[in-house]
């Protein structure tokens, strides 16, 4: 196929009529035919389209004008004839054009700009960026062929004559220093990327236009009003002495959602309604500031579906309705409203926005186009992070410095949520950052929510109970109604076996943990609070991991905890008397069993939690010797130790690095599909086998039976899954993805067939 004779497929009489040539009066085109419109994408076209969206999205942080630049210069390199000739060779069918076309716009732009790493979104749009070093080898590689990126930069220039003799585009102030330019570079590429998948999209038809929602903050904020009321309205039919708490924490919002953005705090205790005070202070402060969405991340996937279920039921009309966004690892996108849900999910493009706090904060801290397309959405934004003390402690300078940049430079409100609030304000990346306090005086309201919600704490210490003694000690407490949660699924087991042992009906006593799929999970937290319902009360022992201590809506009279870190026996603790309707109040058991057995992280927090908390000392709701634990905590680590050398790849604008190295999540496990049956599914056939054997024939749609496989997916350490005994009841499936061929208990979930398994929590 000729290009100088501009000889192309056969095409409609007259489709080559109208098209703008290059200097040697050939069209030149930046994708093949799309099936829908029958027409090639005129290069230039692609170019003024992802100039103008990429433009579009770097507005509201100021970088309208490099985020252009971009955009004219990514496909540079498509101009030249050889990566001309050879797209028309590959034309219906399904190889690459296999030509690089980063070089021509990445090298335009080195040679024009001040700071010549700012090309790197144009050098890293398909593949994720790269060190600044990479991309120089890049260019200075013998490869390359110059005079054919000269000749793709010339033929452009006829066609956008901007680019003939181009001013250097002027950067934001938040540019000034390494940091910042590093935290600029990402925000461009998210800009960059987007636009170029937005209107690649439209060009083949995956999408009419722009996803885009019809209803505006101020009706947002009117509907979670108009729904809050009538929520209220049916509360009011059962009233908890808790509510005019609950009242006083949302008005204390409203009132400082008026203020200026930046950093703001809710230490509202556990049961005081911060799923309703903090989305209700976002869209307040959405509408009285002029910003553009709201964010609420929380830490773990069942909280986010729990608290995405209750905003839709206020903000949507429909299940179709275009307002919430639920994104996270095992959120279904067949159902009503998908086709919006799944494309809203590519860049975030959706005005309330529900999502796990790895979502959020992997994605800032990554190099990938698939993963960087939303960051660009946060601008101008509020952002809720809820229950804050689960952050990890290994990545807290990262995260605080990221945080600190998105406040400071671009337009984002911060909201902090948490009844155990860590003290990171004294830590270098939040000093002088001078958080807004909702709530005046916490520690007062403790009191008061105390006195309404009466609250006892027990130690079993000194001398220290076994197991079964602990087991033996929940089964003998009056109310009949246990929680009982260790640090570890082994021990969970066991106190479950135990607790067993005296109860005549076996439907009294019920386990959770990591061993059980997340479907089986939500069967037992659904049964337990059916369970709590009702009169006369039924006997009731929960035996969990500390997987239930946050977000799980359960009212126990009575809790007993495993020694663990201060926060997360508050945690535990805010399960005990939560509605405050129990006359004799809630009653909160220490136990430090000697059969000694917990997460390593928990090392140092223990030790100070033993320091400052116990019998003889302060209770655990005790918030001002909370605040010297946070302090004493964080002051003994060391900078290394909460992420410091991240920061130091980010300052040297170390994409790869920064990426491999925040890792929120152990991968250090393997997903593992398990054979859970759901009651009420239809017993027909089996769906777990019908989507693994899809998965196998048709990997190309993994991503459809992975999300339906994922409320039936556990992950066992590898260290666990390579042990012979178990390694040979895994069956591979697709990656790393495995099949369970062992038993699965329908009360413990997966069972190990020997007593080899170590302790994981």
């Amino acid at each position: 196929m000729s290009v100088a004779s501009c000889t192309v497929p056969a095409m409609e009489a007259g489709d080559l009529s109208d098209e703008a040539p290059g200097t040697d009066g050939c069209p030149i085109w930046a994708h093949t035919l799309s099936t829908t419109s029958g027409q090639r994408h005129r290069l230039e076209e692609h170019l003024r389209s992802v100039a103008w969206w990429a433009a579009e999205f770097a507005e509201p942080f100021g970088a309208g004008q490099p985020a252009r630049w971009l955009g004219l210069t990514h496909d540079f390199g498509k101009a030249a004839p050889g990566w001309q000739q050879r797209l028309l060779e590959v034309e219906g069918t399904d190889q690459p054009v296999g030509i690089d076309h980063r070089a021509a716009g990445t090298r335009f732009l080195v040679e024009r700009l001040d700071f010549d790493a700012f090309a790197l979104p144009v050098y890293g749009h398909h593949g994720g960026l790269q060190h600044p070093g990479e991309m120089e080898n890049f260019l200075a590689s013998p490869p390359l062929d110059i005079a054919h990126e000269r000749q793709a930069i010339q033929r452009l220039q006829s066609l956008l004559p901007e680019l003939r003799d181009p001013t250097p585009p002027i950067w934001p102030s938040s540019a000034s220093d390494l940091l910042g330019g590093e935290m600029l570079t990402r925000m461009l590429f998210s800009a960059l990327v987007d636009a170029d998948h937005l209107d690649t999209q439209v060009h083949f038809g995956k999408r009419r236009q722009h996803v885009t929602t019809p209803v505006s903050v101020a009706q947002l904020l009117d509907r979670f009003e108009d729904g809050l009321k009538a929520k209220l309205k049916k509360r009011k039919a059962s009233p908890s002495p808790v509510d005019p708490l609950r009242i006083e924490v949302y008005e204390a919002c409203v009132a400082a959602a008026r203020l200026a953005p930046g950093f703001f705090k809710l230490a509202a205790p556990t049961g005081l309604g911060k799923t309703i005070s903090s989305a209700g202070f976002a869209l307040h402060h959405m509408v009285a500031r002029g910003l553009r969405r709201v964010i609420v991340a929380v830490p773990f996937i069942s909280i986010t579906e729990q608290n995405a279920a209750e905003y839709r039921e206020l903000l949507s009309s429909t299940p179709r309705d275009p307002v919430v966004l639920e994104h996270h690892s095992s959120v279904t996108l067949d159902g009503a409203g998908s086709r919006w849900q799944r494309l809203a999910a590519e860049n975030w493009d959706a005005p309330f926005i529900v999502t796990t706090t790895v979502q959020l904060l992997q994605s800032l801290h990554d190099r990938r186009p698939w993963a960087m397309r939303k960051l660009h959405r946060l601008a101008n934004s509020v952002i809720v992070l809820d229950e804050i003390q689960a952050l990890p402690v290994h990545l807290l300078i990262p995260i605080l410095t990221i945080l600190r940049q998105l406040v400071d430079h671009f337009g984002v409100t911060v909201l902090l949520s948490s009844a155990t609030q860590p003290e990171f304000w004294e830590m270098p990346p939040l000093r002088e950052a001078r958080p807004v306090e909702i709530l005046p005086n916490p520690t007062e309201l403790q009191q008061r929510l105390r006195r309404l919600r009466p609250m006892r704490y027990r130690w079993l210490t000194a001398p220290r109970p076994t197991l079964e003694q602990v087991a033996q000690k929940a089964t003998q407490e009056p109310q009949k109604q246990v929680l009982i949660v260790v640090n570890t699924v082994d021990h969970a087991r066991k106190v479950y076996q135990a607790v067993c042992k005296g109860q005549p009906d076996p439907a009294a006593v019920q386990h959770l943990s990591t061993r059980m799929c997340p479907a089986h999970r939500q069967a037992v937290l659904k049964n337990v609070t059916a369970i709590l319902k009702q009169k006369p009360v039924q006997p009731l022992y929960l035996v969990s991991t500390q997987l239930i201590e946050a977000g799980v809506d359960l009212d126990f009279p009575v809790v007993y905890r495993a020694m663990a870190p201060a926060e997360s026996i508050l945690q535990a603790a805010g399960r005990a008397n939560r509605e405050g309707l129990r006359a004799e109040g809630g009653l909160v058991v220490i136990f430090d069993p000697v059969e000694q057995a917990m997460p390593s992280s928990y090392g140092l927090p223990v030790a100070e939690t033993r320091r400052l908390f116990g019998s003889e000392k302060s209770d655990p709701d005790d918030l001002p010797t909370l605040a010297c634990y946070f302090r004493s905590y964080y002051g003994t680590l060391p900078d290394k130790a909460m992420g410091a050398d991240i920061l130091a790849a980010r300052e040297s604008w170390n994409f790869p690095v920064v990426t491999e190295n925040f890792r929120m999540i152990d991968d250090d496990t393997v997903p593992v599909v398990v054979r859970y049956e759901n009651p009420k599914a239809d017993t027909a056939a089996d769906p777990i086998d019908t989507w693994l054997q899809s998965l196998r024939r048709d990997p190309g749609r993994g991503h459809v039976w992975l999300r339906r496989l994922q409320p039936y997916t556990i992950s066992l350490p590898k260290s666990l899954a390579a042990k012979p005994h178990v390694a040979s009841l895994l069956r591979p499936v697709i990656g790393d993805l495995h099949e369970w061929a062992g038993n699965y208990d329908l009360n413990t979930g997966i069972v190990i067939p020997t007593n080899e398994e170590t302790s994981h929590a």
